[in-house]
Parts: C-alpha cells; sequence; structure tokens
C-alpha cells in the first residue's frame, strides 16, 4: 500500500477516534430529546385542546392526548403533557392509574431513563417525597438529565415542599443545559368555588322560576364537589387548606338544601317541602361538637321554620341557640339571636 494511502486510511481513523471521544464526553441529555419538542411534535402538541368540564368529561377531554400518545409512545414532551393533564383534571382513581401505568412502563422499560424519570414525575403531587428521591437517584447517576433538575426546582418551588436554597440550585442545573428554556410552574387547573350557588339565590330572591334555581343549585354543589375531590389526593396542598376546603363545602351543602326547601314552597309542593326540611333537622345531631357550624345551621332552620309559619319547630331552634350560646358566650351571636326572635315575634302580630 502507497505511503499516501495509509496517511489517508490512518487519518480517518484519526478523525473516527475523535468523534467517538467527543460523544464520550457529550453529556447524555445532549445526545438525546433536545430541550425543546421537535418541530412536529409541537405542532401536534398546540393543536389539542384539553376542555374537561367534570368528572364524567375526563375520558373524552383527553381523548386526543391519548391518542397522540400511542403514536409517540416514547416521546418525552408527548407523556409530559399528558400527565399534567390527568394532574390537572383527574381526581383520586385517574391519579392512582396514572402512577401505575408509569409504574409498568419503567419496569417494562429498566435501561431507558426517559420512563424512569416518567414514573418518577407521576409521583409528583401524590407521593412528592417518593419523586424527590427518585429524581435525586437519577441525577446521581445521570447528572445532566435536564428534565430531572427541572422537575426538582418545580417541586423546591411550591408552597409545601419550598426550599429556596435547592431550588436555586435546581434551576441553575437545568438552564446550564438547557439555557434558552425557562421554568415554568406546573398548572394546578383547580378552579375557583363554583359561583351558581350564589346565582341560584339571587335568583330566588328575584322570582326566578324555582326549578330552574334548584337545578343551577345542584350543579354548582356538584362542581364544587370536583373541586374538593383535585384537592384531597394532592400533598401540594396543606392539611389545613383541605380541611378549610371541606368545610366551605359543608357550608355550602346546607344552603342548597335550603333553596331545594325553598324552590319546593314556591312551586306549590309544601309537603316536599315538610320532608326536605325534616331531612336537614336530622342532619344537625352529627353538627353538635361543630362551631360554627352547629349555630349556622340552627339559624338556618329556625329561617325555615319561621317562614313556612311552624312556629313550635322555629322556636325549638331558636331555644338550641340559646342554649349553645350560654355554653359559647358571644356577643356577634347574641345580636343574631335577637334579631331572630324580632322576626318571630313580629310575624305573630
Amino acid at each position: 500500500m502507497k505511503l499516501s494511502a495509509i496517511r489517508s486510511v490512518f487519518g480517518q481513523m484519526l478523525i473516527q477516534a475523535s468523534v467517538a471521544l467527543l460523544i464520550l464526553l457529550t453529556p447524555a441529555w445532549a445526545q438525546g430529546e433536545p430541550c425543546v419538542p421537535s418541530p412536529a411534535i409541537r405542532v401536534q402538541l398546540d393543536k389539542i385542546k384539553v376542555v374537561v368540564a367534570g368528572p364524567s368529561d375526563f375520558d373524552r377531554g383527553l381523548a386526543p392526548l391519548r391518542t397522540l400518545r400511542q403514536q409517540h409512545p416514547s416521546d418525552l414532551w408527548v407523556n409530559e403533557r399528558y400527565q399534567d393533564a390527568v394532574q390537572q383534571y383527574g381526581i383520586e382513581g385517574h391519579l392512582r392509574r396514572l402512577t401505575e401505568e408509569y409504574q409498568v412502563l419503567s419496569m417494562q422499560h429498566p435501561d431507558e431513563l426517559t420512563y424512569s424519570y416518567l414514573y418518577a414525575r407521576s409521583l409528583m403531587g401524590r407521593n412528592t417525597a417518593s419523586a424527590i428521591q427518585q429524581m435525586t437517584e437519577i441525577i446521581a447517576n445521570h447528572p445532566d438529565f435536564a428534565p430531572a433538575h427541572q422537575s426538582l426546582a418545580e417541586i423546591y418551588s411550591s408552597s409545601a415542599f419550598h426550599d429556596e436554597s435547592k431550588e436555586k440550585t435546581e434551576r441553575e442545573r437545568f438552564l446550564a443545559s438547557c439555557p434558552e428554556s425557562s421554568l415554568q410552574q406546573r398548572r394546578t387547573g383547580l378552579p375557583d368555588p363554583s359561583p351558581l350557588v350564589d346565582e341560584a339565590e339571587h335568583m330566588l330572591a328575584q322570582n326566578g322560576d324555582p326549578e330552574r334555581v334548584a337545578a343551577m343549585a345542584v350543579q354548582g354543589i356538584r362542581e364544587d364537589e370536583w373541586r374538593l375531590q383535585r384537592i384531597r389526593p394532592f400533598d401540594w396542598y396543606s392539611v389545613a387548606y383541605k380541611r378549610q376546603a371541606q368545610r366551605e363545602l359543608q357550608a355550602k351543602y346546607w344552603r342548597v338544601w335550603s333553596l331545594q326547601v325553598r324552590c319546593e314552597r314556591r312551586a306549590g309542593r309544601p309537603e316536599k317541602a315538610a320532608e326536605l326540611l325534616a331531612v336537614m333537622d336530622q342532619r344537625t345531631a352529627s353538627l353538635r361538637s361543630s362551631d360554627p357550624a352547629y349555630w349556622d345551621v340552627l339559624s338556618t332552620l329556625a329561617r325555615l321554620y319561621e317562614e313556612g309559619s311552624q312556629k313550635d319547630m322555629a322556636n325549638r331552634k331558636l331555644d338550641s341557640m340559646q342554649e349553645f350560646l350560654t355554653a359559647h358566650p358571644d356577643p356577634t351571636r347574641a345580636a343574631q339571636l335577637a334579631e331572630l326572635r324580632a322576626l318571630s315575634e313580629k310575624s305573630d302580630q
């Protein structure tokens, strides 16, 4: 072989070796997924608008994302978008199935980093402590895996798991791998409490159709039930916040039941109204140790009995309020009781 040919072959081998060395020295994340979805995936993701109005809409609303995930089962960005949608709109059963699904995928693909990460990510919000542990293990073995740094930064920026120092560290590591990216706090998708019960009360006060008022009130309470179901499974929310949400929903139930009684009376069905009111009265037994719920319920029942000209029952509730007030003195409540007694006496005249 001529010397020039030998030099040519040697040169090619040297170039190949240099390329191989460069690949070995390149961070694993840089060899894999980019810091943003591919143009083709981005176009498809941008086309999908997830709209879920209630639990019954969940499967229909997420159907386009499920279809896209079937077409691109290993795409990181498609799976992240799917996880976000489930966590945004799902309740306990949906969230449990999500974690189980990604746990199975991680076991079926033990050597694929993406699936290990997606399983850890599926735990965020429900078992965040485990998510932190698994994310930490991932970056211990793959320090340049940017998505794990991004997820940890998101966790440490949340109010429930806030750690300013760790958030700063993880954010810097993420931006070092993806300098043109930005960290965004995950949307919880938690709506405000439904305004429909307020609107129903206003409509009834304006002599609105009782059937429509009752239907609106029931729809409002259903929306708030769904809202509470989207709070309970998540450790993003504190125990105090969950308890407050539960108390607010309980108070709204009594408002809805009161509306139903008044609507039945307005619709000319006093017997049905009396049945509903009797059920409400029976429910007070479970609230005797609850303050201020018990006081508020007694006040509600006293007004409803007074409106229905059931004087004896109304007076019994007023007497119960007096007993409660004696055990728990409060000037504001004393004024409320005086007002209710004045209304009762006025109606007697």
